[in-house]
């Protein structure tokens, strides 16, 4: 590939990830309230200005650099940055409407189709992880004070508790995420809960509820 077809490329896959992150920004600076969503969210949106600063950075160096071997050096990064911040643009427009399900439960649910790496503070990660694998590669792709807030984002996502558990992206026969009360029967015959407050008795056949006065079971 040409030199100039080489530099557009570039320049055209960063121009889409600065659009994708935007249009994220955008989802969740149109929400209301918060209620339900993991603090991470939160967290992770606040990450997504200084990504777009970088990307714009990586865009400024590009257009200048005389080297095309290193304009070509910049794809396989930048492709993988795409498609986490494509996954990250998807879960946040998944999770962010207030209809239907939880947001809790939408937020499993769109994790689980992206897979191991779907937590929202992953998808951010690695979106850092490779910018900060630019600079370390190209040091002139951003500025000192870049850099510091680049190495200082890192460490602050590192740090955050993970959103979901591990082996979420599993799909168990039974997931309960949420609260209140799950009954599973697995087997056969009659499963009958009681959630609420109050006796259940339940037939047919013997049922030993509670013990007498010596420790045998009273029978029902």
């Amino acid at each position: 590939m040409s030199g100039v077809g080489e530099a557009s490329l570039v320049l055209g896959i960063i121009s889409s990830i600065i659009s994708i992150i935007d249009a994220t920004k955008q989802v969740y600076e149109a929400i209301e309230d918060d209620v339900g969503l993991p603090t991470n969210f939160k967290k992770s949106a606040t990450k997504l200005p200084l990504i777009s600063k970088l990307l714009e950075d990586a865009e400024r160096y590009i257009n200048n650099a005389a080297d095309e071997s290193i304009k070509a050096a910049f794809t396989p990064t930048l492709e993988d940055c795409k498609v986490q911040a494509t996954q990250l643009q998807e879960l946040f427009e998944k999770v962010m409407p207030e209809e239907g399900d939880s947001r809790w439960d939408r937020y499993v649910k769109a994790a689980r189709t992206i897979g191991k790496g779907g937590r929202v503070e992953s998808l951010v990660g690695g979106i850092l992880d490779d910018l900060q694998l630019l600079a370390t590669t190209f040091p002139e792709v951003t500025t000192p004070r870049g850099k510091d807030q680049l190495a200082k984002a890192i460490e602050e996502v590192a740090k955050m508790e993970p959103s979901l558990p591990d082996g979420f992206e599993q799909t168990p026969a039974y997931a309960h995420y949420g609260s209140g009360a799950q009954n599973n029967n697995t087997g056969g015959g009659t499963q009958n809960n009681n959630n609420s407050t109050g006796n259940q008795n339940n037939g047919p056949g013997q049922q030993f509820i509670g013990t007498n006065h010596i420790g045998a079971p009273f029978k029902s």
